[in-house]
């Protein structure tokens, strides 16, 4: 209550009084994003995702439009400034963050379209004006936009969607089909691709972990192959195939290495992310996005890993063709030798996707 009170007073300093609902479609642009500007203000998140705004904007547009008080140009251009505003928000980060996240990604993920439980489609003309803003602004990561994809969408919409797609590449999609029936409708994407119900969730997440990295570290042994510290278990070099004065790594043993690394890497993943939400509740409380959310909350937890599609051309590369690990003065493997061709991952072949299933 006291953190509804701060948003009031913020909104006031510009001018506005949001005690009350929203008027028209100005104010409930306005009115949304005061709520958005006072949760990444107040959190200084990673990733502070939008919701599934489009359709719930699209209703006072309509009004507005209906009663002759808003043109189509005046509808857009309010979904093009709310945009302007998402794509300029900012956070204050480490230098370690950035290397991290190479280009400051905020997430601002806008869920679009998808299909109601009772069946009927819920694009509307707003979610067809938030795909155009990548064509009136020009085209950009952030925010996020998101399409929710159904075979069951208006046609009129895939073939614009498909068309922004080839024009602008900045749409992502994600499968209605999958997600509606786990989560309901009123679904959108917390961070960047995991689901959860609008107003009824929250997600705490943390930074992916590296599968690259530790196909690394089961190729050492659990050490690391920069400075040379033991930070996985401890598994010993691996077993050597001579072949003349050179090694070629086996498959079968890399995979029972890299099994054990992920075990060790899952727990230790998982401790840390509980560590640090525990102190995250406990210093840096989300009040004000808590106040907008229901009360009973349900929180979840999301895990994540990159490097995935490395891994899996990594291990192709070892079962396919022949993998020479080259090593420092140490014995560490600092780099590989190729010979051969491999099937790498995203082609539709089950040889290598199969590693990364």
């Amino acid at each position: 209550i006291r953190s509804l009170g701060e948003l009031k007073q913020m909104a006031a300093g510009y001018g506005y009084d949001i005690s009350g609902p929203a008027t028209s479609g100005r104010e409930a642009i306005q009115w949304l994003y005061f709520a958005y500007l006072a949760a990444v203000k107040e959190q200084n998140g990673a990733a502070m995702s939008l919701g599934r705004t489009s359709t719930f904007v699209d209703v006072y547009l309509q009004r507005d439009i209906e009663n002759g008080v808003l043109t189509e140009e005046q509808a857009q251009e309010l979904v093009d400034d709310f945009i302007v505003k998402l794509r300029i928000v900012r956070f204050l980060r480490t230098p370690e963050y950035d290397e991290l996240f190479s280009g400051d990604p905020t997430w601002v993920t806008e869920s679009i379209g998808g299909v109601g439980e009772d069946g009927r489609p819920l694009v509307t003309r707003t979610s067809f004006r938030y795909l155009q803003t990548l064509y009136n602004l020009g085209p950009a990561p952030e925010p996020n936009m998101t399409v929710f994809w159904s075979p069951q969408l208006p046609q009129g919409f895939k073939e614009f969607c498909a068309q922004v797609s080839i024009d602008t590449s900045s749409v992502q999609y994600e499968s209605d089909e999958l997600m509606r029936p786990r989560f309901g409708d009123d679904t959108a994407i917390a961070c960047c691709v995991s689901a959860m119900a609008v107003g009824k969730q929250m997600q705490f997440f943390g930074a992916r972990v590296n599968l690259a990295k530790t196909l690394l570290y089961a190729v050492n042994g659990g050490r690391d192959e920069k400075s040379g510290a033991q930070v996985g278990p401890a598994s010993g070099p691996l077993r050597s195939i001579e072949q003349g004065a050179s090694e070629v790594l086996d498959y079968d043993e890399v995979m029972a290495r890299f099994d054990q690394q992920m075990e060790w890497l899952a727990e230790t993943y998982v401790h840390a992310l509980n560590v640090i939400h525990y102190m995250h509740d406990r210093y840096a409380y989300e009040r004000i996005e808590m106040a907008l959310h229901d009360r009973a909350i349900r929180r979840t937890m999301a895990c994540g890993i990159a490097g995935l599609s490395v891994a899996a051309d990594s291990l192709s590369a070892i079962k396919h063709a022949k993998v020479t690990p080259v090593r420092d003065e140490s014995g560490l493997v600092t780099d590989y030798l190729i010979d051969g061709e491999y099937p790498a991952y995203g082609n539709n072949d089950d040889r290598v996707d199969s590693i990364a299933v």
